[in-house]
């Protein structure tokens, strides 16, 4: 799955020039909230500033990825949330608070007919969901599934988890989730660092996000662009060594070979398939 998911920024759909902003930001993704930054007595203020937002946008597509994070299926804004998710279309919808596949295909099942179809996106935040993340994926990929983000908030809050230092207590929750996703080839997403001047610790989460197989992470301030797409974009020297790899195997020499001496490694071919990926996905 050739998507470029670095830095996702969340943005308050009642907040007209935050949103305005933010598509001028290089960021990959705005996620147009519509849930946790949104209070109960202002949904659908809410949804008509992004419905105008979208509107005025129109002939505006180039720019950052569009989602919209709609309300809980349990709560009382899941229908008016749909409904105008599949007016306006954006690229995906970010569902919170999945514990199970049918929220999924309740959204997909909405959302289905339309020209270009909407990509489902799960929060995963909340124990069951995590427990039954396995079954959740398996049972949506047809559901046009194409995303996981983590909401550690959330996850916090309903576990009483201490983080700890660099977030060591919420580890084995993170290394679960990550290993459903990469089963099942779905790219899954940090959660939010709630201080936005908090650059070194920033710095910290991101790098152990990446190092723990996670594509990007999601952000709450342009203040945190630049850090996450540092720690999230291939160094020159991995853009470089990613470049060899492909060169190298393309030589009339080498093209029939599993196994090459490359600046003195043994480089195979699943080296060269991971090579193509990441120069095709830097490209996006």
């Amino acid at each position: 799955m050739n998507l470029r998911l670095r830095t996702l920024l969340y943005v308050p759909s009642i907040n007209l020039k935050a949103m305005q902003k933010a598509i001028n930001l290089p960021v990959d993704v705005i996620i147009f909230d519509l849930e946790d930054s949104i209070l109960e007595s202002q949904k659908a203020q809410a949804r008509m500033a992004l419905k105008s937002f979208f509107e005025k946008q129109a002939n505006h597509t180039a720019g950052p990825r569009r989602v919209i994070r709609i309300n809980a299926v349990e709560s009382n804004f899941w229908d008016d949330d749909l409904k105008l998710v599949k007016e306006l279309r954006p690229q995906a919808v970010l569902l919170p608070k999945v514990a199970n596949a049918k929220t999924i295909h309740l959204a997909n099942k909405y959302l289905n007919g339309l020209p270009e179809p909407v990509k489902i996106w799960a929060m995963v935040e909340n124990p069951l969901g995590i427990l039954k993340l396995d079954r959740i994926v398996e049972d949506s990929l047809a559901e046009n599934l194409e995303c996981l983000i983590l909401g550690t908030n959330d996850l916090i809050k309903d576990t009483d988890i201490d983080p700890g230092e660099n977030r060591v207590n919420l580890t084995p929750w993170f290394t679960r989730i990550i290993m459903v996703a990469k089963a099942y080839g779905v790219p899954v997403i940090d959660g939010v660092l709630n201080d936005i001047h908090d650059q070194n610790m920033l710095e910290l989460e991101s790098k152990a996000a990446k190092a723990m197989g996670m594509t990007g992470k999601t952000i709450i301030h342009p203040n945190q662009v630049d850090t996450v797409n540092s720690v999230f974009s291939p160094t020159p020297q991995e853009l470089t060594w990613w470049t060899k790899i492909v060169d190298a195997y393309t030589l009339p020499e080498n093209i029939d070979k599993g196994v090459i001496n490359v600046d003195g490694i043994m480089v195979e071919r699943l080296h060269l398939e991971s090579a193509i990926r990441k120069l095709r996905l830097t490209a996006c």
